[in-house]
């Protein structure tokens, strides 16, 4: 990974979403908070398949695309979310 940043959403489970980048592709990964080991535990799962699932798991997350893509998909949620309001 060349960058990690932990954004927590839910402080009483300590879990929240980490914005990864790797080779240039930027990624929300569902993810445990730091604890003892002051390390980010990402969560993982075992995607499905048309025969049952995966047998290899992967990080649970949202593929948002190289720098310029991520910003743009952030940005129609960050907008989505106001007029919402």
């Amino acid at each position: 990974m060349s960058f990690e940043i932990f954004i927590q959403t839910d402080e009483k489970y300590n879990t929240g979403l980490v914005l990864d980048e790797y080779n240039g592709i930027f990624s929300l990964v569902s993810a445990f908070g730091p604890k003892g080991d002051f390390t980010t535990k990402l969560r993982w799962g075992f995607p499905q398949k048309k025969e049952g699932p995966a047998e290899k798991a992967i990080p649970w997350k949202i593929t948002l695309g190289n720098r310029r893509e991520a910003v743009e998909i952030l940005t129609k949620i960050i907008n989505e979310l106001q007029v919402q309001q």
